[in-house]
């Protein structure tokens, strides 16, 4: 797995209660979080084929500046639960460990 992915792993950690406790410093932490997820994973290539066609196109889309994927991104709750969503597809599949 590629290092910037990792240490986006790495960092979300810090924040696995944000759902329940949703602070301006979590929400600041995951937005940053999102937005590195975003280039860091559109810059990996073959790679990507590793992954499910959900993270593959919602971050081509995103990157595209499709209109209705960016619409659905600017709510933090779902920047949030696509970092998770990778989060626990990279421990699942033993890509990342902590």
């Amino acid at each position: 797995m590629q290092k910037c992915l990792i240490t986006i792993c790495q960092e979300f950690e810090a924040i696995d209660d944000f759902l329940h406790q949703q602070t301006k410093e979590k929400e600041a932490i995951v937005n940053r979080l999102f937005i590195e997820f975003m280039e860091c994973f559109s810059s990996i290539k073959e790679e990507k084929l590793q992954y499910p066609s959900e993270f593959v196109n919602d971050v081509r889309l995103y990157n595209e500046g499709f209109a209705l994927v960016h619409e659905k991104f600017k709510d933090v709750q779902i920047r949030y639960l696509m970092l998770s969503d990778f989060y626990d597809f990279a421990r699942l599949t033993k890509k990342y460990q902590k």
